[in-house]
This record gives structure tokens, sequence and C-alpha cells, in this order.
């Protein structure tokens, strides 16, 4: 069995930047491997296969690393300035930029290999690949990234009709043509149908969503220059104390952007005052007008859209499916009356998948199965406390193992964005590397055993 100090389970934004901050953080002896089968860096976020697919968030804040935010502007150099927003392509190129130079350097490995199972093994856990080699690891970062969207709710038909796309964030478009029912109107909803201009598609494009409404766009704006405390007794207390922020910045001459903006670095302190049947309350009716003003569109994005709309190729319905049925698909809308459609396609925007999306990853379905890990109460992630550590079903914390990104959205309210994903990464590698130096007096002679197995792993590894 290779011996461990850490394991990280994905290679996607999350899992790169652990690595990345423990290679600063960690002292030169700590052994390290990485599991991901495909390209690092890249995940769902970063996938794409479509270069208009846009980062919705300007360039100056996309640093891996919180205290130096120019470090991915000075890795663009020409290629764009803090304003722009760039490929998210790009961006997942950067990502596997910073990442690998940090393997092969004798204490840190990439494993090409999935991981099957993890389980208790001492104070620590026995990590098993889908190749079948056991590692005993110390401590297990457990960062897989966004389950595909939800389908459960959709007709069967649907699931099985040859147009349905129930992944978006990874799918060719180049491919698609003829008329295309988008289930959802946020983000991934615009990146299909930037997607589908910029392959060429003549046909009609359909948008069936809730409410109807789509993320506002970015602009350039003044930054707010006073303090925004908002009332957290009830959700109700929240959304009238903001509304009312908002309209004392318009009369001093500021965009309602600016006040959004100004409200980020103390959205998790002001989550965390909500009750929980609060934060229930907010999700259930607040949480999607709040995410349409927050994870904003760049300009040329929701440009297509408009571009569509221009030409009478796109409907945008406010209500719900609510039958699939020989390729008709009925619409309950909002205002009481319905619609009937004939897609060719239909594809799945209705945003991260839920806590039953995440069990179906085999991987997790275990950890559920153990009792190492639990849903959250909100239903759409893991629990976990405030170190990031997860919370067995019984309630106590594993602190030895931790959770971050979209795995946590239901412990966290921002666990989707760079911005936020970056602190948590840095908090993680931070608190493993003081406990793995405190460790270091305790644990001297287990050292050079761990050198050797990983010595070991890495040439084990780079046969695969």
């Amino acid at each position: 069995m290779i011996r461990l100090d850490v394991a990280v389970i994905g290679g996607g934004f999350c899992g790169c930047a652990v690595a990345a901050h423990l290679s600063r953080s960690a002292s030169g002896h700590v052994a390290l491997a990485l599991f991901e089968p495909d390209e690092l860096g890249r995940g769902a976020a970063y996938g794409s296969r479509h270069a208009e697919h846009l980062l919705n968030t300007r360039a100056g804040a996309m640093s891996m690393f919180a205290d130096d935010p120019q470090h991915f502007v000075r890795w663009l150099g020409p290629r764009g300035s803090p304003t722009d927003f760039v490929s998210r392509r790009l961006y997942g190129e950067y990502v596997g930029d910073v990442a690998r130079p940090l393997f092969g350097r004798g204490r840190f490995t990439l494993v090409r290999e999935a991981v099957g199972h993890v389980r208790p093994y001492g104070a620590g856990f026995v990590v098993t690949s889908n190749g079948g080699t056991q590692f005993a690891a110390d401590r297990v970062v457990l960062a897989t990234g966004n389950p595909p969207p939800n389908d459960d709710f959709l007709p069967a038909e649907v699931r099985i009709h040859p147009g349905y796309v129930g992944n978006p964030w990874n799918f060719d478009f180049r491919t698609v043509g003829g008329h295309v029912l988008v289930l959802g109107s946020g983000l991934s909803a615009l990146d299909v149908i930037g997607a589908l201009g910029a392959s060429g598609h003549r046909g009609r494009i359909s948008v069936l969503s809730r409410r109807g409404h789509y993320p506002e766009v970015h602009a350039e704006v003044l930054p707010y220059d006073l303090i925004v405390a908002l009332d957290t007794h009830d959700a109700r207390a929240l959304l009238r104390s903001f509304r009312a922020h908002v309209r004392t910045a318009q009369r001093r001459g500021f965009d309602w952007r600016a006040v959004v903006d100004a409200l980020r670095n103390d959205s998790e302190t002001l989550w965390r005052r909500l009750p929980p049947a609060e934060q229930r309350r907010f999700d259930r009716h607040l949480r999607s007008r709040w995410d349409r003003r927050r994870h904003r569109a760049p300009a040329e994005v929701d440009a297509v859209r408009a571009a569509y709309e221009r030409e009478g190729r796109l409907a945008t319905y406010a209500g719900r499916l609510q039958g699939f049925v020989a390729g008709e698909a009925t619409i309950a809308l909002r205002d009481g009356s319905s619609a009937t459609l004939h897609p060719d396609w239909i594809v799945n925007c209705t945003g991260v998948g839920k806590a039953a999306m995440l069990a179906r990853d085999p991987l997790i379905r275990q950890l559920l199965e153990d009792g190492l890990v639990a849903a959250d109460s909100h239903g759409v992630g893991l629990r976990v406390d405030g170190t990031l550590s997860a919370l067995a079903s019984d309630g106590a914390p594993v602190e030895r193992l931790k959770v971050l990104g979209s795995l946590v959205r239901g412990c966290r309210f921002e666990a989707t964005a760079v911005p936020e994903l970056r602190v948590m990464a840095a908090d993680v590698a931070t608190r493993i590397s003081a406990q793995l130096r405190c460790a270091e007096g305790t644990a001297a002679s287990s050292t050079a055993e761990k050198r050797e197995n990983l010595v070991a792993a890495a040439s084990w590894a780079a046969t695969l």
C-alpha cells in the first residue's frame, strides 16, 4: 500500500488550487497524490468545447491566489486585459498550467485514475483507485466538482429522447439543428444559445423556466462607497433592507450592480446569520432573483440571445414542462394557459445538480452509505463544518476529510465562483499544512517510508 500525507480527489479548479496552495505552504517532504483521469484544470466548468463560452467574471478577479490578484492577468499577457471576459477554455488552460509543474517532483504525484472507494484506515483513510491500487492517506480532500443538472423531474420520454442533452457543459453543439428546447434560462442557457449561434444554427430556440427571466448583464459601474448593512432577522427583512439600500444608492447616482458587488465579501457572514429555516425560505423564493443579479452575463454573451430574439427565432416561456408524449412537449404557463412544442433537441440547463444527482457518483454514494458524509439540510450538497471538514451521518466532524467546491453549496452561500473557491482552497491547504507540521515531530520515523513509497507511486503512475 502506498503511503500519503494527502490525497486530493478531483483535478478541476478546487483540486488544483488545493495542491498549488499546499506546494506553497507545506514542508518539502509532504507526500501528495491528486486523482484525476481527465485533463487537469478543466472539470465541468472549463471543459467547454466552444471558445465563445466566456467567464462571467472579469479576468482581473480570476487569479487562483487571493494574495496575488494579478497572477492570472500576468499569465494571460497580450491575450487579455483585467477587464476582459476571457474564454472558459483559456481559463482551464491557466489552471492546468499552474498545476502540472507541481507533479513529477518526487513528492507530488498525479494519478490518472478516478477513485472508487475511500474508507477509514487507522487515523486516516485507505483510498482505492478504480484500477485497484490502494493508498494509505492521512488526509483526504474531496473536490469532485459539479454534478450534472437534475433530471428526475423530467418525464421519462424526455430522458430517452434521441435529442436530449442531459449535461450541456461539455457537449458539442455544432451537431445540433432544428428546433431546440432549452430548459432553464440562466448562464448555462445563454452559453447554449451562444454556442448554437457560433455554430451556424438556423433553427428556432424555445427557452422554458419558472419565471422566464435571464441573468442581468454586466456593465461598467462606479464602486459603491458605503458599507451595505442588511437586516438578517429573516429572509423577508433581508430583501426589504437590500431594496432600501439599492434605492438609496440610485438616488446618489450609483448603479444597483455596485450594491450587489459591495455585498460580495460579506455575503457568507450574512448567510450564516439567517436561521436555517430562513435560509431554506431564501433558497425557495429569493435565490433565483439574487443569482440573476449576482451572477451576471457579459454583454457579448447576451447579445447572441438578443439577436435570436430580433430575428424572431427565440421564444421565452415562463412556466413548467407538464408532459412530453410522442415528441410533443406540453408547457403549463404561469398565466394559466398552455403551449405545445415539437422540439428536435431538449437541453437541460437547470443548473448544478442536487444531492440526489451527487449520489449517482459511485464514490459519493459509497461515502453516503458508509456514513462518512451526509447530505445537507437543503438537499443540494454535503454537510461540512466551519473548517470544511465533512460531517458524518451522526453529525460528528470527520476532521481529516475536507470537502470543498460545489459539493458544499448547502452550507456555504457562495460555492461556485472562483473568488470564493480560491479562499476555500487556501483555507483547506493552510489547515492541512499546520496539522502536518504538528505531526512531524511525532511521526518523523515514517517520513523516509513515505518518501520511498511516493517515488514508487511516481514510477507506477508514469506507466498509466
